[in-house]
C-alpha cells in the first residue's frame, strides 16, 4: 500500500547540494533510520509529477509497490511514468 510510506524530506536535498551533510549514512543517523532505509527511499524524491498524481487520485497501476519504484526507477519522468504503464 502506498499511502504507509512517506518521501524523503526535500530539506535532505538541500544539505546534501549546500554540503552540509556528505553521505546517506550521516542522513540516517539525523533521522533515526537505518541507511538502507533512506538508500531505497532517497530516489523516491524524483519520481515524476504524473506518478505522484496517480498515485494520489487512484489511477497508478493497482501493482505499483514502493519498492519496486524505487528499486527501478529511471532518470527520465518520461521513462518512469512508461515503466509503470502511465506512457503507452
Amino acid at each position: 500500500m502506498l499511502c504507509s510510506w512517506q518521501l524523503p524530506r526535500p530539506a535532505w536535498i538541500d544539505d546534501i547540494r549546500l554540503g552540509r551533510i556528505g553521505s546517506f549514512a550521516e542522513i540516517a543517523r539525523r533521522g533515526g533510520q537505518g541507511e538502507g532505509h533512506i538508500r531505497l527511499l532517497a530516489p523516491l524524491a524524483f519520481v515524476s509529477p504524473r506518478i505522484i498524481a496517480a498515485i494520489v487520485d487512484g489511477t497508478a497501476p493497482p501493482n505499483l509497490t514502493v519498492t519496486g519504484l524505487a528499486k527501478t526507477l529511471p532518470c527520465s519522468w518520461a521513462e518512469q511514468e512508461q515503466s509503470i504503464g502511465l506512457l503507452q
